[in-house]
């Protein structure tokens, strides 16, 4: 089976930023809103990455 680069990326992100964002919704100083922030900048890197590939790449 082989995955484009963009699924990829976010598979590999997604799997470190929940292993982090369990720490951080534990903390009760942390800040709730902070997974979320780094979860839309992978999502926008693996759209960018899907966008740049050719329509032949698919």
């Amino acid at each position: 089976m082989y995955l484009t680069r963009s699924t990829l990326l976010l598979i590999m992100s997604s799997y470190i930023v929940f292993v982090a964002s369990v720490d951080w919704l534990a903390e009760p100083t942390g800040a709730w809103y902070r997974p979320f922030i780094i979860s839309l900048f992978i999502i926008i890197i693996a759209a960018v990455c899907h966008r740049e590939q050719n329509s032949d790449d698919l």
